[in-house]
């Protein structure tokens, strides 16, 4: 039988029982066994000091690390504006009512935006989207902030949509299209849906996996 390390056996021996003949002419399993010795503490050698690597953008190579981009949107005037840095182009999907009000008027050379199109070609194109189409594109010129953002409305519908980040269009204005995206238009996307262009010019669906 297990016992502790400051048994005294019934016939008053301390440990270590085995000088008690009583304890050894008893049963194996009356027997007291005492609990396992702690192993003995050895004080472990200091370890060499190893070499101290050189770090990126330390004297040994002499040059700075590289930035990660930020992806953060803007939400003053003051703060600073992430740059795109993607390989895509990116499809906007809106009501076909409300086409004349995205591609018209004074309101025509920015689109609100709630996150930071990662995926998004510097100077990339912006498609508007319809259904499965394609119907019109333009050019980004930067990512932006706009204390009001008027939604693209019919005036009688259009409200404020409160301050936020922007895409900032160039001013040369929307190219109307025509190209049909098929069964993958239909396709949801978690987050942006990107669209890539193949070397004989077809605009089609960049998969999320691919990116």
């Amino acid at each position: 039988m297990k016992v502790s390390a400051d048994f005294v056996c019934e016939h008053g021996m301390p440990q270590p029982w085995a000088t008690c003949t009583d304890c050894m002419l008893l049963p194996r399993d009356r027997q007291p066994e005492p609990p396992a010795p702690e192993p003995a503490k050895v004080k472990a050698k200091p370890k060499p000091a190893g070499r101290r690597k050189a770090s990126t953008g330390s004297r040994a190579t002499g040059r700075a690390p590289t930035p990660r981009p930020s992806t953060r949107l803007p939400r003053s005037p003051t703060d600073l504006v992430p740059d795109l840095f993607g390989q895509y182009a990116l499809a906007y999907e809106i009501p076909e009512q409300n086409l004349r009000y995205h591609t018209q008027g004074s309101d025509s050379d920015w689109l609100p935006i709630a996150s930071m199109p990662r995926d998004l070609r510097h100077s990339g194109w912006v498609y508007l989207q319809i259904d499965r189409k394609l119907v019109a594109r333009c050019r980004v010129r930067t990512i932006g902030f706009r204390d009001r953002r008027w939604t693209h409305e019919k005036p009688g519908d259009t409200r404020d949509a409160g301050p936020g980040g922007t895409l900032e269009l160039f001013d040369d204005g929307w190219e109307f299209i025509s190209i049909d995206l098929g069964p993958a238009g239909d396709r949801s996307e978690a987050g942006y849906r990107y669209l890539v262009t193949g070397p004989d010019g077809e605009v089609s669906l960049a998969l999320a996996e691919d990116r």
